[in-house]
């Protein structure tokens, strides 16, 4: 691949990553929605809604945050009763989070509300090209994952 491909699809991924940690726009999505959920808390909706109940520790380790950082997001979600904290079975001094009903809808709402712009983003792509760009960015995720050094022999 040439390498001004690499540097349009590495602009690309960066402009992605911009937008989707804008403060800004996060902040116009919640309030579209009427949601009060900082990024960090809507991280936690997710991935706990992803993995089931977990550790403190166990979610700091996942969202790669600090374990206090962790604590004071989950105390503010459970104190909006999207979240329960209950003893672990095995060792009752370890506090274990599970996603409520309330914080399934509102991370419902989030995905419905993203996935209904990116939809509108892509609408006036043909259903072919959508599909191309679908497949290459599943295989780029799966070749990231993989790790970049050996991607980069397969394709040599």
């Amino acid at each position: 691949m040439g390498t001004e491909d690499v540097a349009r699809i590495e602009r690309a991924i960066a402009e992605l990553q911009r937008l989707a940690d804008s403060r800004r726009l996060h902040e116009a999505r919640m309030h579209s929605l009427g949601l009060g959920l900082s990024r960090t808390e809507l991280r936690f909706l997710h991935r706990l809604d992803d993995l089931g109940p977990l550790a403190v520790s166990r979610l700091a380790d996942a969202l790669d945050v600090s374990q206090p950082t962790a604590s004071r997001a989950l105390h503010r979600l459970e104190e909006e009763g999207l979240v329960t904290r209950a003893p672990d079975a095995d060792d009752g001094r370890v506090a274990i989070y599970a996603l409520t009903p309330k914080g399934r809808r509102a991370r419902r709402r989030v995905l419905d509300y993203t996935r209904g712009q990116l939809a509108g983003s892509l609408a006036g792509l043909p259903a072919r090209r959508r599909h191309d760009l679908a497949d290459a960015l599943d295989e780029l995720v799966g070749r990231l994952q993989r790790g970049g050094a050996a991607t980069a022999k397969e394709t040599a």
